[in-house]
């Protein structure tokens, strides 16, 4: 895929599951009307012109499913396909065989599935009965050739059940597999958090499972492009791109650089996303070549730019030090 201009758009945070590391615990959803998403998008078309890129949406929620106006917005996207593409950001359950054969018919990029280990573990996380309706949704999507992805947040519960996500991910043919680790958003979010030396066994559980893929005659594939995945396998590092090719617009349209860094630059039925983009402070800070000063001695400082910013501003409240799980 060539580099694109990325936006994350949550539709709304209503959701069909109430997991227990969800970003929006207590928080009474919003639903936008399609008139005010329509200005949204045509707000990014605008900033892709002006930029002289192309694009690419993540459609997200909450659950995007569970949004009235989802396959209307799909509708919009596969009108301008020749300038962007897209791909579904879910939870899996309400994938149905019908619903996988219409999304096909929009040619989705990809569809990322989420799952957080074994069916008790997944399940304690996300609800009962959870691992088997991701499971039949991933089926339903792959009997429509859809890539299918699995995304699996690793926090301190789960992280050593990576092993037995990539083996389900196997047994249904799912294309790709992936992680990054949980972000925090309060303190009482923190016990879910790894420490540094269950974040460096999380990174080798991950790199194990990637060579055993490699050397089989599986189509599947672990991917380790997320901050600190290079260092067990010293492979290329991974750069946030949050304010410079990533930005984020939330359910009340406020406009972020990325979900996890919660930082609110402006409001999109009131400001101009292009506007903001150009000119906002925290958005221009972001596109800048800030290194932490603890990572300045580093070889790879230039392109890891201190690993995964959100959790270092989750975590400090700033941006100038390095990754908490970094081993360097």
């Amino acid at each position: 895929m060539v580099k694109r201009f990325i936006l994350q758009w949550h539709l709304s945070e209503n959701c069909n599951l109430k997991c227990l590391h969800c970003y929006q615990e207590n928080h009474k959803p919003i639903c936008l009307k399609y008139n005010d998403l329509e200005k949204i998008y045509k707000q990014y078309k605008n900033l892709l012109k002006k930029l002289n890129m192309k694009g690419h949406i993540n459609i997200t929620g909450g659950e995007p499913l569970c949004n009235p106006f989802f396959f209307r917005i799909l509708d919009l996207i596969k009108s301008d396909s020749d300038i962007m593409t897209f791909s579904i950001l879910t939870n899996g359950t309400l994938i149905t065989e019908e619903i996988a054969k219409k999304i096909k018919s929009y040619n989705p990029y990809y569809v990322q599935v989420s799952l957080e280990g074994s069916k008790k573990t997944n399940d304690l996380i996300r609800g009962k009965g959870t691992y088997k309706n991701i499971s039949e949704g991933i089926k339903a999507l792959k009997k429509q050739n859809i890539f299918t992805s699995i995304s699996f947040t690793a926090t301190k519960l789960n992280y050593k059940e990576f092993p037995k996500v990539v083996r389900l991910a196997k047994r249904l043919k799912v294309d790709n597999v992936w992680s990054d680790r949980f972000i925090p958003l309060g303190d009482s979010d923190k016990e879910l958090m790894m420490n540094y030396e269950e974040t460096r066994q999380y990174l080798e559980i991950m790199n194990k499972e990637r060579n055993k893929l490699l050397k089989s005659n599986l189509n599947t594939v672990v991917s380790m492009r997320r901050a600190l995945q290079f260092q067990p396998n010293n492979s290329f590092p991974y750069q946030c791109t949050a304010g410079d090719t990533l930005l984020t617009v939330m359910e009340n349209a406020d406009l972020v650089p990325c979900r996890r860094m919660p930082i609110v630059v402006g409001n999109l039925l009131k400001d101009d996303m292009y506007k903001l983009y150009k000119n906002n402070k925290v958005l221009k800070a972001l596109r800048k070549n800030n290194i932490p000063d603890d990572c300045k001695k580093c070889e790879h400082s230039n392109l890891c730019k201190g690993g995964l910013k959100c959790l270092t501003y989750a975590l400090y409240k700033d941006l100038n030090h390095k990754d908490v799980g970094c081993n360097l």
